[in-house]
């Protein structure tokens, strides 16, 4: 009795040490992130946009000068002044916006985190990730993002400070680089310039596809941001509500710029975010040289690789930045157009271990070399460009069904630009992906409406063939959830009708085959497992599992 009562006491004290231990840690990891959470800028003076009322007049809400509205089915943004009152307004007229994002990356972080204790944990590692962030990013685009937060009323004050979540948000799309293979969330851009000759009026033009497959919502609600900052240069961008960054952009000197993502390590502590270099660039520079000196000058916690292009200058550039390095790619000698999609090409990144690796397991080699053929093809005007970012097939032209990573339009664009930087002329796709009507913006005038200019929606919304698309995807994932359950009859026939809805589509195969191998028919099976390869999986790694499977087809039982 005594042994067991020792025994009892020794437990309750372990417990309870462990839960006061715990309770300390608990109390030090919040002091730690205390001191390491951003402090928001003193404003010297109160701004008079604070007295102001959000008013509707028409289709749109003014905050003084500045408005939110519709034009042609696609939300515009236009804001001015000085980055405080920019970035209020920002908060004020699109403060819905705002939440609804907050809300879908709140729901992303529950489905990860379900625990709250593993979100804390995630909270507190982010906060030293970015505890160093400030010192990257210019005063001027504080004080924007601190408009951000006093105009928007915050939707989740239990994720902490909203000061600095909004900055670490400007950061997150650079983590997501770092993520190109995730199953959570799949990038893969593609940008081109064009110019001279391989233009119908010798005009610059750049035409990107943001590829980023997260939550609908950052697709749906994609905003036309037109900002004349009062002490910058006037410009445009395609990009969302409470962001102060760009990832597509032109200005009014004839600059663009895209961000592009790029094989990345794990970084050690935050620095500039790339959508606020690229903001930089468009806000400060008026040429190559200018831009470059920005880029070069910043120094960045993930890779990425920046598509600028300069009327000045009459040509376009690609810059690629890591945190130790920044090199630049020139066209070649007498090229008239410079492709850029995830992989790095100059003599000092190229032959990088992480470049190899990348270029074998992702799709950037795929979507380079159909690009870099169209532009020899092709003689290009706005609607032309369209016509590239919207091509479905591989390399060759060879057809893969819809949705297939290596494509230029794997049908998972959040948005999508064309831009004419000799006219100063900005088109910008309204959704679905790069589908929907382009809505053309004059940089020079921005009240004036461009309908006539407006380049017409992709026929695959009206022909049956994006229904049908979206039918396969939902075949494909009933397929694999009867798969898991052993339904192996209803896999099949789910398999068989993904193929009728997107015929050629190597998943469709590929699941065929599983299923086939499960029921024991392995000569059915490796004939699916080849009509997959031969339909061109998108991931190294998908390659393998199919050939893997293909000769557990040919072993003995």
């Amino acid at each position: 009795m005594n042994r067991r009562r020792k025994w009892l006491k020794r437990l309750l004290w372990l417990t309870g040490g462990g839960a006061v231990a715990l309770l300390i840690l608990w109390g030090v990891m919040l002091s730690l992130m205390y001191r390491w959470v951003a402090r928001e800028p003193v404003l010297t003076e109160t701004p008079a946009i604070l007295a102001l009322q959000p008013e509707p007049r028409g289709d749109r809400v003014y905050l003084g000068k500045n408005w939110f509205g519709q034009r042609e089915g696609l939300p515009v943004l236009y804001l001015t002044g000085t980055p405080f009152e920019m970035g209020y307004a920002n908060g004020v007229l699109t403060q819905k916006q705002i939440k609804r994002q907050e809300d879908s990356v709140v729901t992303l972080l529950h489905h990860v985190a379900p625990y709250r204790w593993i979100q804390f944990t995630l909270e507190f590692l982010v906060t030293y990730k970015n505890r160093h962030m400030t010192q990257h990013i210019t005063p001027e685009l504080q004080l924007e993002m601190l408009g951000i937060s006093r105009g928007s009323p915050d939707p989740h004050p239990e994720m902490g400070p909203y000061y600095n979540r909004i900055l670490n948000y400007h950061g997150a799309q650079d983590i997501s680089y770092m993520l190109m293979n995730s199953p959570l969330i799949r990038r893969g851009c593609t940008a081109f310039g064009a110019w001279g000759s391989a233009t119908t009026e010798s005009h610059l033009l750049c035409g990107r596809n943001f590829d980023w497959e997260a939550d609908p919502v950052f697709e749906v609600e994609r905003i036309l941001i037109i900002c004349e900052p009062k002490n910058g240069i006037p410009f445009i961008s395609l990009a969302w509500a409470g962001m102060t960054g760009c990832v597509s952009g032109m200005n009014r000197e004839g600059i663009s710029i895209t961000v592009n993502g790029a094989p990345s390590d794990l970084p050690s502590d935050a620095a500039t975010p790339t959508c606020l270099v690229a903001r930089e660039v468009l806000e400060h520079a008026h040429n190559l040289a200018e831009a470059t000196e920005i880029i070069r000058h910043r120094q960045v916690f993930v890779s990425a690789m920046f598509l600028v292009g300069s009327r000045a200058d009459g040509k376009f550039i690609v810059i690629e930045k890591t945190p130790e390095q920044t090199a630049v790619r020139e066209p070649e000698p007498k090229a008239n157009s410079l492709v850029c999609a995830n992989h790095y090409l100059t003599a000092e990144l190229k032959d990088t271990a992480i470049n190899e690796t990348y270029k074998r397991a992702d799709t950037s080699l795929s979507r380079f070399e159909r690009m870099t053929e169209l532009l020899a093809t092709n003689h290009l005007g706005a609607a032309a460009c369209a016509a590239l970012l919207r091509d479905r097939q591989l390399p060759g032209g060879k057809s893969a069904g819809a949705g297939h990573r290596g494509s230029l339009n794997p049908l998972i664009a959040t948005h999508s630009v064309v831009m004419d930087l000799t006219a100063g002329v900005f088109w910008a796709a309204t959704p679905p992906h790069q589908l929907g009507k382009f809505v053309a913006f004059d940089l020079n005038a921005p009240e004036k409406l461009l309908p006539e200019q407006a380049l017409p929606a992709d026929p695959i919304l009206t022909d049956g063939g994006y229904a049908h698309y979206l039918a396969s995807k939902t075949n494909l994932s009933d397929c694999y959830s009867a798969l898991k359950k052993g339904e192996l009859e209803a896999a099949k026939t789910f398999a068989l009708q993904a193929e009728t809805n997107n015929p050629g589509y190597y998943q469709n195969a590929w699941l065929l085959a599983e299923v086939l191998f499960r029921q024991g028919k392995r000569t059915e099976a490796a004939a699916a497992c080849r009509r997959a390869l031969d339909g061109k999986p998108a991931l190294g790694g998908e390659r393998h599992k199919i050939e893997m499977l293909l000769k557990q087809c040919f072993e003995q039982k």
